[in-house]
């Protein structure tokens, strides 16, 4: 080997061996309303009552914790939301959910506060739980009330069938 592959394979173990600097969350362009709704499992209002910060276990991961029934451990930061549904649109009938969503916006996750309410594109998740995330129109219903008012309105009731759809 000459001295220029050396340098050039040194070259790239060194670079190789550097941290990655971590990357904000990306998301492409929310579709709309309804496309947001035929993407998702479960849509509704509701309000945060509870919501509870999980430590990341850290060393479980993927497919491993379905192999050992694991389900329960958390491979990132997570919070775990009480939220109370006051309007269903799609997919529960449920007065009360609990809702998971990565605790940092670099993972994508929402970062929902006790008291507020919010417009909520969820994913079903592990046993009775929903997942959701910055890339779905998850938002505050201040920021989302145009998006409620479609998916509550007549507008959309053709997009509902099929789904558990309470506010036809």
């Amino acid at each position: 080997m000459n001295r220029l592959q050396g340098l050039i394979i040194g070259c790239v173990v060194v670079f190789g061996l550097l941290p990655v600097p971590a990357q904000a969350c990306t998301c492409l362009t929310p579709p709309s309303p309804s496309q947001g709704a035929e993407a998702v499992d479960v849509v509704f209002v509701g309000t945060a009552a509870n919501v509870e910060h999980i430590e990341a276990d850290g060393w479980l991961y993927g497919s491993w914790k379905s192999f050992i029934g694991a389900e329960h451990l958390y491979e990132f930061e997570t919070l775990r939301v009480t939220m109370d549904v006051s309007t269903a649109i799609k997919g529960t009938d449920k007065s009360q959910l609990i809702l998971e969503t990565y605790a940092t916006t670099e993972l994508c996750g929402v970062l929902f506060q006790e008291g507020e309410e919010y417009l909520v594109y969820a994913f079903n998740g592990v046993g009775e739980t929903v997942t959701t995330d910055m890339c779905t129109r998850t938002a505050n219903s201040k920021k989302a009330a145009a998006d409620i008012k479609s998916l509550v309105s007549n507008e959309v009731t053709a997009v509902c069938e099929g789904w558990t759809c309470i506010n036809d």
